[in-house]
């Protein structure tokens, strides 16, 4: 008896399992269906750059939305013009991630990550001086990572391109932290 009831409760959460296990986070998925064509095409060794082109992309997307946000939302003009700057500076850096994208054959989400989704949320949730505080965290804690993640991609990528292009991207996101540092720190003082 207590076999069967053991074997009844595998197959009811079997699906569960799975389910969990399997992921419907659009960076990965996209990450996997670049495996799948490299894997296809007899190219080894690219999951890195899978993974990194779909996360690049999906940042981009969720720094051009949160600027979208930030343009209406704001109160102080500092962040309205940083949103400004972003949503240009972002609206080119996904136009040349879909580029590459296009040229090596990565496959890009076609929505934010379900982390990214998390983060527009919590910084659209705010209003006032708290939203213009949480868009300028999330915007230097944001570019902080992509400078870590581009580095790395810069040194230890496998598809060159994809070297030369997180390579190219460091000095403008190295600018950003400094832009969103000192306007932080600008907004802070004031408050």
């Amino acid at each position: 008896m207590k076999k069967l009831y053991t074997l009844v409760t595998i197959i009811l959460l079997l699906p569960v399992l799975l389910v969990s296990c399997s992921s419907n986070d659009s960076i990965e998925l996209a990450a996997e269906q670049s495996m799948q064509q490299f894997e296809a095409a007899g190219v080894q060794d690219m999951h890195n750059d899978a993974l990194f082109i779909a996360e690049a992309g999906s940042i981009a997307m969720l720094q051009l939305q949160l600027s979208q946000a930030a343009a209406e939302k704001a109160v102080s003009p500092e962040i309205k013009e940083l949103a400004q700057r972003m949503q240009t500076d972002h609206q080119q850096l996904l136009t040349e991630i879909q580029q590459l994208s296009e040229k090596s054959m990565f496959v890009l989400p076609q929505e934010l990550g379900n982390a990214h989704q998390d983060i527009y949320k919590e910084v659209n949730e705010q209003a006032g001086i708290g939203f213009d505080l949480t868009y300028v965290r999330e915007v230097n804690d944001l570019h902080e990572l992509a400078f870590q993640r581009y580095s790395d991609m810069a040194d230890n990528g496998v598809n060159m391109e994809v070297k030369m292009f997180a390579s190219q991207q460091l000095p403008r996101i190295r600018e950003h932290i400094e832009l969103t540092e000192k306007i932080s720190e600008q907004i802070e003082s004031a408050t």
